[in-house]
């Protein structure tokens, strides 16, 4: 998970409110949905994929490939390629993809790859979830705590949270409360800062380019 128990009684949320079991839910509803709007997951987890080969030099990758450990192409196992998994200086994460020269055979789920994947950063020990993907789940699971609140006071809250005015360069302009409410209402989940985090670490729609 994403953020843990601790981070939303850190928020005020008391056992009388809602037991570890329920906080646990609200958690694993808050990283489901971050995972389906980024198209991606922000904590290492080995997996196998299939891949369709495309002909050229550049496999894309649909998630960040942390490490590879065993490449097949139709069936045979090969190590002539180059992965580009740099997280720092060099940033790869939004761009996964390895290199072979000799090319990715055309097929059809014909290449398998089975390592550690998911966008992550370095940590003193191994990886972890970047800092503000945390945060964004800490606040969808208190979004979606049902004793904060009446359901007008929420989206009063939410539409609070979005920029109402500013002034740059001697100009300024200001926002008026229907146009706050179609900025919200056509927003991820109206919440500023949540919408702002998970736009953020939306992935890229895989390209077709081959080198």
């Amino acid at each position: 998970m994403y953020c843990s128990i601790e981070d939303i009684r850190g928020e005020g949320v008391t056992d009388e409110q809602a037991d570890d079991a329920k906080l646990e839910g609200l958690i694993k509803l808050a990283c489901n949905y971050i995972d389906t709007m980024t198209g991606q997951f922000f904590e290492p987890r080995e997996q196998v994929l299939r891949l369709d080969g495309r002909g050229g030099k550049v496999l894309p990758l649909p998630v960040f490939l942390i490490d590879a450990y065993s490449v097949t192409v139709s069936g045979e196992v090969i190590d002539d390629y180059v992965l580009y998994n740099r997280i720092t200086p060099a940033d790869d994460r939004f761009y996964p993809k390895i290199y072979r020269s000799a090319g990715w055979r055309k097929g059809i789920l014909n290449i398998e790859v089975f390592g550690l994947w998911g966008y992550v950063d370095k940590a003193e020990t191994g990886y972890a979830t970047p800092e503000l993907i945390r945060r964004a789940a800490m606040k969808l699971a208190l979004f979606n705590f049902p004793d904060l609140g009446d359901a007008e006071a929420q989206e009063e809250r939410r539409l609070a949270g979005l920029l109402q005015s500013e002034t740059t360069d001697s100009h300024s302009y200001s926002l008026n409360g229907d146009i706050l409410k179609s900025i919200y209402e056509n927003s991820l989940t109206g919440d500023a800062e949540i919408d702002g985090i998970i736009t953020r670490y939306m992935m890229p729609k895989m390209g077709l380019a081959v080198v």
